[in-house]
């Protein structure tokens, strides 16, 4: 029906793994910011940049200053050399607490409708978005707390372009609208910070009218982060994450037990050096067993004055042919 249907479902084959596979919304689990990209993504404890409102609500008490941050990634362009996913995520003190958010933006290309006749039913360019408003408080000087809300929109094709692949057979639908909630936390002690953030719990998103329904990705993100060094020339940061999929995890449990469920989720471990808070060297490492995703993620930052320019490579992860997977984040930081 669709000349590049193979592309989607390769798409969500590469990011949700094993029975995470019931879940929709595939574009809430790419991680944004070339920082947290080239640290393996073990990021919900760290979360000091302009990408806090994805990655843990809760580490935007942690701000004290404005800060804006915008990533541009030309995605897995080995699957499709007209992809791309933007992020735009900002953070603003204010009396009493720090409002955050994010606009998240992805398309995955131009596509052909052909119809079982070879009839050219037309293009279109299938995109998700998601508009992100984060609140985090500081719950006294150790503890923060934070949560969000967000509009999510998914666009697959047009009625029409639809009505004609199938032949008559869908007349309606081709793009779904939800609302998701999530929450998260963040504790501080001496050198170390842990997070446990709980995000996209919400309504499923229906393309067609009566048609199934596409739970959005709920998840369970645990991290950690230690600070070994940490002086005015010389900064190393440690940190570690694990992400779970929740949708489909009660069936998980009883059919395969707690064991699988823990080596089904999403392993992240990171590293970060930086000299003289101008230049940043990263690394990371992700495993994903049932996802076939797993290997080194890296990358480097530069800061001037008030901007900081990061880049990120995650394309040894995937198995896959992939010549680079590259993140650019510039990021505005207000002080």
């Amino acid at each position: 029906m669709l000349k590049k249907l193979l592309i989607t479902t390769v798409i969500g084959v590469s990011i949700l793994s094993a029975d995470a596979f019931k879940a929709g919304g595939v574009f809430l689990t790419i991680f944004p910011g070339a920082k947290a990209t080239a640290m393996g993504a073990a990021f919900s404890s760290v979360a000091n940049d302009g990408t806090a409102s994805y990655y843990n609500p809760g580490a935007l008490a942690q701000f004290d200053h404005p800060e804006f941050s915008f990533i541009h990634a030309p995605w897995l362009r080995g699957l499709a050399p007209d992809m791309y996913y933007e992020f735009l995520g900002w953070v603003m003190p204010m009396h009493g607490g720090v409002l955050g958010g994010h606009i998240i933006y992805s398309t995955y290309g131009i596509f052909e409708a052909i119809n079982e006749e070879r009839q050219l039913c037309g293009k279109f360019r299938p995109y998700e978005t998601a508009i992100d408003l984060s609140y985090g408080f500081k719950v006294d000087p150790s503890l923060g707390l934070g949560v969000n809300a967000k509009f999510i929109h998914s666009f697959l094709a047009p009625p029409e372009v639809l009505e004609c692949a199938s032949q008559g057979e869908i007349q309606s639908g081709g793009s779904a609208t939800s609302f998701a909630f999530g929450a998260g936390l963040l504790y501080t002690f001496k050198r170390a910070k842990f997070a446990v953030v709980l995000d996209n719990f919400g309504s499923p998103l229906v393309y067609t009218e009566g048609g199934h329904k596409n739970d959005l990705p709920r998840l369970l993100r645990v991290g950690v982060s230690y600070r070994p060094i940490w002086t005015k020339i010389h900064k190393v940061l440690l940190s570690a994450d694990m992400n779970k999929i929740l949708v489909g995890i009660q069936e998980d449990y009883s059919k395969k037990g707690l064991s699988w469920i823990l080596q089904e989720a999403w392993k992240h471990v990171g590293v970060e050096y930086t000299f003289y808070n101008i230049i940043s060297l990263r690394m990371g490492y992700f495993y994903d067993k049932f996802g076939w995703r797993k290997g080194i993620t890296f990358g480097a930052g530069v800061r001037f004055k008030n901007f900081q320019l990061d880049i990120a490579d995650d394309s040894r992860i995937y198995d896959f042919e992939e010549s680079s997977n590259r993140r650019f984040s510039i990021t505005y930081i207000l002080q």
